[in-house]
């Protein structure tokens, strides 16, 4: 028999498991259990809770279909055929139990208040698709961990930046032409006529003004640029909607005439947000992210915004003075505000698509916006300039 203990100051093997189809089980639902519950969701399409109750976070999660959650007290039968398990109650001699069992049925377990059972430990993540890094200590210096996957961050923060400078140098060529276009036809325009009025610039606009170009007629809306069209996916988080932190996600995509694909993540964590909240905040960083105006195809898993465009919500929002009936204001309003300033230069077709049912844009940018949600550098979800 191994003797366990005599091996317990040994370095554990860095391995990277393919968890999409396997069944993982955590046993708990607790802080401890959340937090684990937090970084195998991305991970496993086959994630079980075993609780008997829950707390809203894990009700959305199970409602997104993420997880299963089992509303019951534990039993041995609930790590059957199980590829890992998770032992996070609150009651020690439950998670010995739990330990037990994994140990006869020959499961990889780990026991969050006892690390002298533990097969495997959690590595603190450091990820920025498709680079995946885990740090570990084998639980004797957590803050080391964190302080080192905090530098990997960094590290795979400047790759992204590099990766984004060529997407941006592309990003303005595309602008540039546009921008070019539309002198040209205003100069055409222009010729023959003694004088011509000024038009009123967007900075003098009210938000909700600035924006008509993206909903009224053709004749209003930017050049096109040569079937040369951005595409941003966004996606936004909350945990325990609506009182707990959130995040966006963005990925933004150009190809290049010679058919070379330049890409820019962008993501920030909140103190305390709400869903909706997060999801608007993506498309406003998105576009926000364009410096001149252009053909955008920007995809939301959200029909809370798609909807508000393609069903024209907004335009009655706007007639009735930002209400949406006679006694219930429009929630959000400094973020649609500052949304319609961001979409007015750009001309926007808005797609909606299925969350978290395997598209590969959405899945990118669901895992930023929890990865930010989960992050230390939190902001408050303040937006200057638009009460």
């Amino acid at each position: 028999m191994v003797n366990y203990m005599a091996n317990k100051n040994r370095k554990y093997f860095p391995i990277f498991v393919n968890l999409s189809d396997k069944k993982v089980v955590v046993v708990g639902a607790g802080t401890i259990a959340k937090r684990r519950i937090r970084a195998l969701v991305d991970f496993t399409d086959h994630l079980f809770v075993v609780a008997p109750e829950v707390n809203p976070e894990l009700h959305t999660l199970e409602a997104a279909g993420r997880l299963t959650i089992l509303r019951k007290k534990y039993d041995k039968e609930d790590i059957h055929d199980a590829a890992m398990v998770i032992a996070a109650t609150n009651d020690h001699r439950l998670n010995q139990e739990i330990y037990v069992d994994c140990k006869e049925m020959n499961v990889p377990v780990n026991v969050c208040d006892d690390k002298t059972r533990c097969d495997f430990y959690f590595p603190v993540l450091a990820y920025s698709d498709p680079i995946v890094v885990g740090v570990n200590s084998a639980g004797r210096d957590a803050a080391g961990s964190k302080r080192v996957a905090a530098q990997i961050r960094e590290m795979l923060q400047k790759a992204v930046e590099s990766t984004q400078s060529v997407f941006c140098t592309e990003m303005g060529k595309i602008a540039q032409s546009a921008s070019g276009a539309e002198s040209e036809k205003n100069a055409q325009s222009a010729s023959g006529m003694e004088s011509e009025k000024k038009p009123k610039s967007a900075s003098g606009m009210r938000a909700e003004e600035a924006m008509r170009p993206a909903l009224a007629t053709d004749s209003a809306k930017p050049a096109k640029t040569a079937n040369k069209t951005i595409r941003i996916f966004t996606d936004g988080a909350a945990r325990g909607n609506p009182d707990g932190p959130g995040g966006y996600g963005v990925v933004l995509q150009y190809t290049d005439a010679a058919g070379t694909m330049h890409e820019k993540e962008l993501s920030q964590g909140y103190v305390k947000t709400t869903n909706n909240r997060m999801e608007l905040m993506a498309a406003i960083v998105g576009l926000e992210a364009l410096n001149r105006p252009c053909e955008v195809e920007l995809y939301s898993d959200s029909q809370y915004l798609i909807n508000a465009f393609n069903q024209h919500w907004l335009d009655g929002w706007i007639k009735r003075n930002w209400m949406r009936n006679k006694t219930d204001p429009v929630k959000n309003v400094d973020l649609w505000k500052r949304l319609l300033a961001a979409a007015g230069p750009h001309q926007i077709t808005w797609h909606w698509v299925k969350g978290h049912d395997g598209h590969p844009e959405n899945e990118r940018c669901d895992r930023l916006a929890t990865s930010a949600a989960d992050g230390e550098d939190l902001q408050e979800d303040v937006v200057p300039g638009f009460p």
